[in-house]
This record gives C-alpha cells, sequence and structure tokens, in this order.
C-alpha cells in the first residue's frame, strides 16, 4: 500500500527536501569513503578508539584506491600502511560510536586528499580513473508474487538502495522522492517497459532532478533468488545492460542489500572501463568554443581546466560569443567527450558534431587556422 506520506510530499516542504537530496549528490567526493566499520579491543577505552580509527583509515584508503582502479591492476595497489594513510586523510567523522572500557566500535567517513591519493597510485604504475559519471537518477523496480513494486512502502529492494553511499559512486545516484506527481507519471509498469511513452516520462523525471538519464534497476524474487538487470535510459553515452543473479544472505533484506552493493558496483566497473586510459601519451588538438554568455564561457573553461584528462588548456583567441583553444589531453578522443559530458560541456567534430566520430588530428601548425572539433555547453 502507497504510503500517506506520499500526500504530504507534493507541498512546498517537498520542494525543499528535494533540494536538499539532490545537493550532495551533485557536491560529492570519489575520495570519501563512508560506513568503515570498526570493531577493536585494548587494554583502555582510549587505546582501542585511537586502534580502531587509524584501521579504520587504512581501511578506507584501501577502498578509494580499489575504487578507482580496474580490479585486474588489485593486486599491484601499494600495501597501505597506517601511517600512510593518515597522511593521506583530509578528515573524517564518526557515526555510531559505542564504547567499553576496553572495546571501540563505529563507523567511520573518511575524505583523502586526492593529491595524495593519485601520488599513491602513480608510484605503483597503476592506472586510474577519477572522472565522476553524472549522477542518475535511480527507480528500483521489484517483482514478487506477481506485483511489480516501485514507489510502495513495502519496497525492500528500493531500502536496499537506500543504505549504500550512492552519491560518492564513481556512478552516483539519486533517489526520487515519490511525491503523488512521480507515481502518476512513473508507475511501476511504466517505468519497466522501453516504448516512447516511458521514455518521455523517464526523461522528465531525469530532467526534474537535474540528471541527464534514469537508471532501472529492476529486481524479481521467486525461491530464495534474486535477478536483477539495470538498465540506463537517456544519458550522453549509451552502456548496455547489467544482469546478474543473486541467492547469497542471510534473509530477503540482506539478499537485496548485497545485491544492490553488487550491482553498483558492476555499474562502476562498466564505466571505468570507458575512462581509465592506460596510454598516457599526450594529444594536442585545436577547438573552437561557442557560448552565449560569460557564464556559459566559465562553464567551458572551467570544465576544461578540471577535467582529469585535459594536460594543457591555452588560449589562442576569444570574442564575445567564442574561443580558440588549444587543448593536450591523454586518452582518445571519445574519452574525452565523454569526460566532458559529465561537466555538461559537448566536444564534437566540427564536421560531424559527432564526439564519437573518430581520433582527432594531431595538432599541426597548419590545422591551427580550422579547428576540426567544437565546445560547447549541453543542454
Amino acid at each position: 500500500m502507497i504510503s500517506t506520506i506520499g500526500v504530504l510530499r507534493a507541498s512546498g516542504l517537498a520542494l525543499a527536501i528535494l533540494l536538499g537530496m539532490i545537493a550532495p549528490a551533485l557536491a560529492s567526493d570519489i575520495f570519501t569513503v563512508r560506513g568503515v566499520a570498526v570493531d577493536r579491543t585494548a587494554d583502555t577505552a582510549t587505546a582501542a578508539r585511537t586502534a580502531a580509527q587509524a584501521e579504520g583509515q587504512r581501511l578506507a584508503l584501501t577502498e578509494v584506491m580499489k575504487k578507482l582502479t580496474l580490479p585486474e591492476d588489485w593486486p599491484a595497489l601499494p600495501e597501505v600502511s597506517e601511517a600512510t594513510a593518515q597522511g593521506a586523510v583530509r578528515s573524517f567523522q564518526v557515526a555510531n560510536e559505542r564504547t567499553s572500557a576496553t572495546r571501540y566500535i563505529a563507523e567511520l567517513i573518511v575524505s583523502f586528499q586526492p593529491e595524495a591519493v593519485r601520488r599513491l597510485l602513480r608510484g605503483a604504475n597503476v592506472p586510474f580513473g577519477e572522472t565522476q559519471a553524472r549522477p542518475a537518477v535511480l527507480l528500483p523496480v521489484l517483482r514478487r508474487d506477481g506485483r511489480q513494486i516501485l514507489w510502495d512502502d513495502d519496497n525492500q529492494w528500493r531500502d536496499a538502495w537506500t543504505s549504500l553511499d550512492l552519491a560518492n559512486a564513481m556512478t552516483p545516484l539519486v533517489l526520487p522522492l515519490g511525491d503523488i506527481a512521480e507515481i502518476n507519471s512513473v508507475p511501476a509498469e511504466l517505468a519497466s517497459s522501453g516504448d516512447e511513452t516511458a521514455q518521455a516520462a523517464l526523461a522528465e523525471l531525469a530532467a526534474n532532478y537535474g540528471a541527464a538519464e534514469v537508471v532501472v534497476a529492476e529486481a524479481t524474487l521467486a525461491n530464495g533468488r534474486l535477478e536483477v538487470t539495470l538498465a540506463h535510459r537517456g544519458g550522453p553515452a549509451p552502456a548496455e545492460p547489467i544482469r546478474q543473479g543473486f541467492s547469497e544472505g542471510a534473509d530477503e533484506a540482506a539478499l537485496m542489500k548485497n545485491a544492490a552493493r553488487a550491482m553498483l558496483d558492476a555499474m562502476a566497473l562498466q564505466w571505468k572501463r570507458q575512462i581509465i586510459v592506460r596510454d598516457a601519451t599526450s594529444q594536442i588538438i585545436t577547438a573552437s568554443a561557442s557560448f552565449a554568455s560569460l557564464e556559459e564561457w566559465e562553464r567551458i573553461r572551467s570544465s576544461l581546466a578540471t577535467a582529469p584528462l585535459v594536460q594543457g588548456l591555452e588560449v589562442l583567441g576569444i570574442s564575445s560569443d567564442g574561443a580558440e583553444l588549444r587543448i593536450s589531453y591523454k586518452g582518445g578522443a571519445d574519452m574525452l567527450a565523454l569526460s566532458l559530458a559529465q561537466r555538461n560541456v559537448r566536444l564534437a567534430s566540427a564536421d560531424s558534431a559527432d564526439p564519437s566520430a573518430g581520433e582527432p588530428d594531431v595538432y599541426s601548425p597548419a590545422a591551427a587556422t580550422r579547428p576540426a572539433w567544437h565546445l560547447s555547453v549541453g543542454q
């Protein structure tokens, strides 16, 4: 049964809550790890706390390095000592803290200095990616007992996703509020459909949350097994659906939590395979940028300046509505375009307006007068 809370969410208060939910997703940090569980015993509570927090920071640093890298490279990750981890910490918080005379239990939220993490990975010669995908809206649809459940209170599949750190993932997700308008415009059956009506409704839902796409995570529970299909709808780059089956879990709640965590990891792996560069050889292109305002120009300039793949940027010329740029970057043109798309900046071939049209020509003085690539702020 749908909760009566959904009726209240249609009020002005819902808008304030909505803005509060979106802001953390947009301000997410891939160098932050939440929910690091620690449990240590020592001669005194103080000693137990010190040891637990040091251990938690070490575990968190290893988790951050795994977050940024591919599984096949994990054996090459550097060994992390407690001293190394403490030297890399930017800040940490403690949650759910419990103490006794000799024992300390807590969960930590640890943030690391990005450059410290980069140095460790570069020193071990491990390729890594730090381009976080744009947030997507998540719709967890549960099929069980002949029903499709999305917005209902008894959707354990949604609860499983709620328990995860969705904001700081490589592929961040936002769970919608589920107000009356959303319940009516995107029922469970429509979310699972791929027709034009569904596509239009999902595009509108994504736009309401400042997102470019919706991720539909459809789970079918039968005979103690959970079959999950995760599909992207919309977005700057198409992605293949992810399908996995799960049967391990002490109960249904544990089964679904394990499945949600595994699917979030699978999304991140799919994304990292698109954005991690193994050949760091620099390339140079020239591109023309068009903009309708100083705000759009600043969006383009700052996106290039902060994109992890961009190694150098030179403004060759600028006017009130356009600029010509020389960009040094690593990786392929398609990877650069994908990285900039996460910042709502479009890089396309000047001739075809297709960012995947192929590799750009390496910069030469003769080509400088006719940029082969074009930059603009996305819609």
